[in-house]
């Protein structure tokens, strides 16, 4: 039996709104996203991919996209910490 991983995964709109998630596949639930399927971003879209985790445990990618809501709006903080799991930036 294989481990389920998660991607964490960085949205952004034309407003520079950000959003961060977590889930099996970033580029499918981009896809979710801008098909309108969250209340939460629904209103926001469209979104583009700003950037995804590589594969991690439930547990690690919890913490990372904990890490990355706390720093959503500092540019910088945002940089430094998505360097640190690098897979793919758009």
């Amino acid at each position: 039996m294989s481990t389920k991983t998660y991607q964490v995964y960085l949205l952004k709109n034309r407003m520079n709104r950000r959003f961060v998630g977590m889930a099996e596949n970033a580029e499918n639930e981009l896809k979710a996203h801008n098909q309108g399927k969250f209340r939460g971003t629904k209103a926001f879209k469209p979104w583009q991919l700003e950037w995804f985790s590589e594969p991690l445990s439930r547990n690690d990618a919890l913490r990372l996209e904990e890490n990355l809501r706390h720093h959503k709006t500092n540019v910088a903080m945002l940089e430094s910490i998505t360097h640190k799991h690098d897979m793919g930036m758009g």
